[in-house]
């Protein structure tokens, strides 16, 4: 990689709380706005629009935006030590007026409660709402849709549009559900997409103010979901959330299912067998 004497990073420390935590769980993203400086930010514009590997394995862009502490901070509370940092990346670069995209999820959606990988997207410029924005859907990180299925959608009560600052960083949840809004000029709209990933078991070792895990605490229901989907929701977040602190006792996971005891009370079949058995002696 050839990095030069002055590039020392430390330890990643993480920086997020359990409610930080809870909150990413139940949004999916998280924006960092302007924190890449502006020299990195114009060299990053600049680059060409397509497969960035050269420019994400320069140790200017590992040092300023991949192990940026506040973003790393991020990454390293989700993914634990050691985390896998990209050594490529997407210049997604539009600089003519177009209609937008239709709503899609990159790869896999709602492949499942543990979070193994996070997708962040880096705006080296300015973007206005004239120049196309990324919108993004908080909470559809974790809907298993067929991609064509979600392509007809227009606006979405609750979607965020990603009118930010140049050197924003925006840490989503893989699958997010996204597109990029209706260009209306010919000024240039530069996102940088790349991806950590997770090699470390879960374990809950963010900023924890004491050893002993707090209950997942409930998020408001998404402005587009109804009673029996924000129920769904509900129990999806905190199943992410056991599997975050390395929940595996019994007793820990049937606090995942809300539902009342007389629907979810049970018994060994061993403990029946063997009182009927009794019974005929």
């Amino acid at each position: 990689m050839g990095l030069t004497e002055e590039f020392k990073v430390t330890i990643i420390q993480p920086t997020m709380t359990d409610d930080d935590v809870m909150d990413f769980i139940a949004k999916g993203y998280v924006v960092l706005e302007g924190i890449v400086d502006d020299t990195s930010n114009r060299t990053c514009a600049t680059s060409p629009s397509g497969p960035a590997e050269t420019l994400a394995q320069t140790p200017e862009f590992i040092k300023e935006v991949l192990l940026h502490p506040q973003a790393s901070g991020i990454v390293r509370s989700l993914l634990g030590e050691n985390f896998r940092v990209p050594t490529g990346a997407q210049h997604h670069l539009f600089t003519k007026p177009f209609v937008g995209q239709t709503w899609h999820s990159d790869g896999l959606s709602g492949s499942g409660h543990e979070i193994t990988e996070l997708q962040c997207y880096y705006y080296p410029r300015d973007v206005l709402q004239e120049d196309g924005p990324t919108i993004i859907l908080p909470g559809s990180h974790c809907r298993a849709v067929d991609r064509e299925a979600i392509a007809h959608y227009g606006d979405i009560a609750g979607q965020i549009s990603l009118n930010v600052p140049a050197g924003t960083i925006v840490v989503t949840r893989y699958g997010i559900w996204h597109r990029a809004g209706p260009k209306l000029n010919h000024t240039p709209r530069s996102m940088i997409k790349y991806s950590y990933f997770r090699q470390a078991p879960p374990e809950r070792d963010w900023l924890i103010d004491c050893d002993q895990a707090p209950v997942y605490k409930k998020r408001p229901s998404l402005p587009y979901a109804g009673a029996v989907e924000s129920y769904r929701e509900h129990v999806r977040r905190r199943r992410t959330w056991h599997w975050l602190c390395n929940l595996n006792d019994p007793a820990d996971r049937r606090l995942e299912d809300p539902r009342p005891e007389h629907e979810l009370g049970s018994r060994p079949v061993h403990e029946i067998i063997g009182y009927f058995e009794q019974d005929r002696a």
